[in-house]
């Protein structure tokens, strides 16, 4: 009971440079009942090979060779395929401390919590690991349940922590019916929401446990300001299922969150060589039928936001241009 097993996902594609870090720290894990799960996701390289070779030295990893996909493809093949009462997620290109599974179930199972999450830092090429750094047991704990959650993502506390897959572990069953959106950027901004606005408990442990690699080639690392705005199509809607929900006060947080993202993705997309258009021809309709669709909710804004969001329905282009400029100030 103490000792379940926890299934580990990890999408792999054309990450050879950095895959037996990776690989290396999950197997290397002082918690050691899991199931690994590496997702070859048609990579061209020779991430397939590590894979295999990995999979006979250890008989707790499991190989899938699959067409490419995309991330949220590979994760979803590796959620089908799990045996874990658990499931966690680690990129390809990161790595995780040696004690990060051992803590967050541990953790979990003491709070009787539905996910267990920590903190991560950044990382670079050419930095020394520090996966055997040692925490000791003295470290902070806190626990929300899943309403709190959505709360803090809009606070911005926590923000990062809260929306990505790969810092946490999670009961199975939180999965059941929930999967990664194909062919989306930011996938986790369309699903992590979900999982955890049906828990009861989740506790976060305030340790950088999770090794987020920084790099120039990664999907992240290419963005530029209309390919991140895509991730207004995830706010839209993150928006409706509040509504869906009956939560009204978050659905006023998540419509004018979205408001300001798309004036923040607007001001780069005006700065991009590369674009088409931008946020004003991208998402504006999808943005008022949106705000429209929730009158009961819709009569709780304060002055301040009606003013906003009827000044963006008479002349976006006139809200845009006095948003950047109370920023500026």
């Amino acid at each position: 009971m103490n000792n379940p097993l926890i299934t580990v996902i990890v999408p792999i594609y054309h990450v050879e440079k950095y895959l037996h870090r990776c690989i290396d720290s999950i197997i290397g894990q002082t918690y050691k009942n899991l199931e690994i799960i590496l997702v070859d996701d048609g990579s061209g390289d020779a991430c397939a090979s590590i894979c295999d070779e990995y999979a006979k030295k250890d008989s707790r990893i499991v190989v899938i060779h699959k067409e490419n996909g995309g991330l949220s493809d590979a994760r979803n093949k590796g959620i089908e395929a799990a045996k874990g009462e658990y499931l966690a997620f680690v990129d390809s290109d990161d790595y995780i401390h040696r004690d990060m599974f051992k803590i967050l179930m541990d953790t979990l199972l003491q709070t009787d919590s539905d996910v267990s999450m920590c903190s991560y830092k950044y990382v670079y090429d050419g930095e020394p690991d520090e996966t055997d750094v040692s925490f000791g047991t003295d470290h902070q704990v806190d626990i929300m349940d899943g309403h709190k959650a959505q709360n803090r993502y809009y606070s911005g506390d926590k923000k990062l922590e809260l929306t990505v897959a790969w810092n946490k572990l999670y009961k199975k069953e939180l999965f059941t019916e929930l999967r990664y959106p194909k062919g989306k950027i930011f996938e986790d901004e369309f699903t992590t929401y979900k999982a955890l606005y049906k828990c009861s408990n989740i506790c976060f442990v305030d340790l950088p446990l999770y090794y987020y690699l920084q790099r120039k080639d990664s999907i992240i690392g290419v963005m530029n300001g209309h390919r991140d705005s895509k991730v207004v199509a995830a706010y839209l809607q993150r928006i409706d299922f509040y509504r869906d929900n009956n939560e009204e006060a978050l659905w006023r947080k998540g419509v004018m969150h979205c408001l300001h993202m798309m004036c923040y993705f607007n001001l780069n997309c005006a700065r991009s060589v590369s674009d088409d258009g931008g946020i004003k021809k991208c998402y504006r309709k999808e943005f008022l039928s949106a705000v429209n669709s929730y009158e009961k909710a819709s009569k709780g804004f304060s002055a301040r936001e009606r003013f906003e969001i009827v000044l963006y329905k008479l002349n976006a282009g006139l809200y845009y241009r006095i948003w950047r400029m109370t920023k500026r100030n």
